[in-house]
């Protein structure tokens, strides 16, 4: 009976603003930015996404393109599947190979899960925060510790250094590792064994290299993306005093033919647990949010809570929403949402495939909103003592207001046209 009304407490929403936005208006596009990147590569620029969020025009991922954009893009559909009987799939397919992207000879296939662990874990062992424990561990506000974080929890992250020739060390360990745990991956690769793992290039066709091949100004904190296992996929970095900036620690397709043998590392979500002792089953929902490392200090704050991070509210939705299938989910994003009108519609469009899922696969799981107020991200405001409140969707939207609740409906329409409720 619960999972009825949830049910159709969506439904509700969904039903009272179709009449109020059967037109379909004319729509531009707004470029990708650092808290709306790209719902296709997670690229903060160049990327653009109609208003309406139904097309993407993404630069780097020809994978799953309908069209080849006339600049080199690649237009991929996001929401309206019948967009698609425009497109047949042999002409999908020739306008994505037609003319491959400067570099994109050059990619390395992405490594092996377990090898990317490995490789992953060696450098954070080799290298951790630290190292560099002023800058990452101990600055405020930025540092580990000003999170809220504890001094062992340094341990879990690593730090990239500034220098090219710290880095090429680093390189050189990580990739010997590999090579003497997994052979048959390096004699696979020429004898490296960091091949195809993201961030990792080869100079010269052998030599390791991690990173740009240029000083950075300061060293970076190497936040690591779990899967469910506690397995490494991928890493980020932010960069002490870079006013909160992330970036993934890959090759972008842009700049292959500068890092050859680099690959990308696509925008996996990350998983974390509680500690042992603190764990509680599945009992409780679990918590998603924007950023591992936000994720990571929220479970430290109030565990015995698992929470699900990913790189921004408009990405890997399709991610979360099969990995969270027939499990209570509490969403906890950024508060900027409210002033943000493209955020605000990234969040009632993940909302919305979440029950859209909920009804396809007669999944018995809630989709609950938590609220606070005075600080910006949930991290924030377990930190500051601030009160949270979780409430259901009906009540969220009735919270919205001006341009960011017309947003939301515009988009819920839609997507109550694309699926039979």
């Amino acid at each position: 009976m619960q999972d009825e009304a949830m049910t159709r407490e969506m439904i509700k929403p969904f039903t009272a603003l179709t009449n109020r936005y059967q037109e379909r208006l004319h729509v531009g596009f707004t470029r990708a930015t650092r808290r709306n990147p790209c719902p296709v590569c997670g690229a903060k620029k160049y990327c653009q996404v109609t208003c309406d969020g139904r097309l993407a025009h993404c630069m780097k991922e020809p994978v799953g393109a309908v069209k080849r954009a006339k600049d080199g893009g690649y237009v991929h559909i996001l929401t309206d599947d019948s967009l698609r009987s425009e497109f047949s799939p042999a002409k999908a397919v020739s306008q994505t190979n037609d003319r491959q992207p400067r570099g994109a000879l050059n990619q390395t296939p992405l490594a092996p899960l377990e090898i990317r662990h490995a490789a992953y874990s060696k450098l954070i062992a080799l290298s951790p925060a630290s190292c560099y424990a002023r800058e990452l561990v101990t600055a405020t506000p930025d540092g580990l510790l000003a999170r809220g974080l504890l001094p062992q929890d340094a341990l879990r992250f690593g730090a990239l250094p500034p220098g090219v020739s710290e880095r090429d060390v680093l390189a050189r360990g990580v990739s010997y590792h590999i090579e003497k745990s997994f052979p048959e991956h390096a004699r696979m690769h020429k004898g490296c064994g960091v091949t195809g793992v993201p961030g990792f290039w080869l100079k010269r066709g052998t030599r390791a290299k991690l990173g740009r091949d240029y000083d950075y100004k300061r060293p970076a904190l190497v936040i690591p993306y779990r899967n469910e296992q506690g397995l490494i996929q991928a890493c980020q970095l932010r960069f002490a005093g870079a006013k909160g900036d992330y970036h993934w620690l890959s090759t972008p397709e842009d700049r292959f033919d500068k890092e050859p043998f680099g690959t990308s590392s696509g925008c996996p979500i990350h998983w974390t647990r509680p500690p042992v002792e603190l764990a509680c089953g599945n009992d409780l929902p679990i918590l998603v949010t924007e950023g591992a490392l936000k994720a990571e200090v929220f479970v430290r704050l109030r565990p015995p809570m698992r929470v699900v991070a990913t790189a921004g509210v408009g990405v890997a939705h399709a991610e979360i929403v099969q990995a969270l299938r027939g499990r209570d989910v509490v969403l906890g994003f950024d508060s900027d949402y409210k002033k943000n009108p493209q955020v605000c519609r990234q969040l009632g469009k993940l909302i919305a495939e979440r029950e859209q899922d909920t009804i396809l696969y007669g999944s018995k799981n809630s989709t609950s909103i938590v609220v606070w107020e005075g600080a910006k991200g949930i991290d924030d405001a377990v930190r500051a003592n601030r009160h949270l409140r979780v409430i259901g969707i009906a009540e969220w939207f009735q919270s919205l207001t001006g341009k960011s609740a017309e947003e939301v409906a515009d988009m819920w329409c839609q997507m109550h046209h694309n699926v039979k409720i």
